[in-house]
């Protein structure tokens, strides 16, 4: 293991990087270090979703699948609500952007899986439609 200082926007950092081309067995883990509560170069803290993230299950006909890994802002449809093909069902945020979820076929809302604030992982079940 070595550790550094690594000066970011004027702020200084002490990581410790472990060296992977050694052929002994690997050193103990160090006790981690604190995680920074503001971007250094903002000030401000990072976003944190409402809710963990939803547990997944595989997906079946009629299932509507996250395309990305996200947090959802907005649900747009309810249960029992009949829809066409390409309408808005949900808005997921990642990265600061905002991607529509749209309906891929027509049908009748069945269920809906995840609720405004869930965190989402790619290719998780989001809602089905019959």
């Amino acid at each position: 293991m070595r550790t550094f200082r690594v000066s970011v926007d004027g702020t200084d950092y002490t990581v410790t990087v472990e060296e992977l081309d050694q052929g002994g067995p690997p050193p103990p883990a160090a006790a981690p270090l604190p995680i920074a509560t503001a971007s250094a170069a903002t000030g401000h803290p990072p976003p944190q979703p409402t809710q963990q993230t939803a547990p997944a299950r595989a997906a079946s006909p009629g299932d509507v699948v996250s395309s990305l890994a996200g947090i959802v802002s907005t649900v747009e449809v309810t249960v029992g609500q009949a829809v066409k093909q390409g309408d808005l069902l949900l808005k997921l945020e990642a990265m600061k952007m905002n991607t529509d979820v749209v309906a891929p076929q027509a049908g009748t809302v069945k269920a809906i899986s995840i609720s405004e604030g869930t965190s989402v992982q790619e290719g998780q079940v989001l809602m089905t439609l019959e």
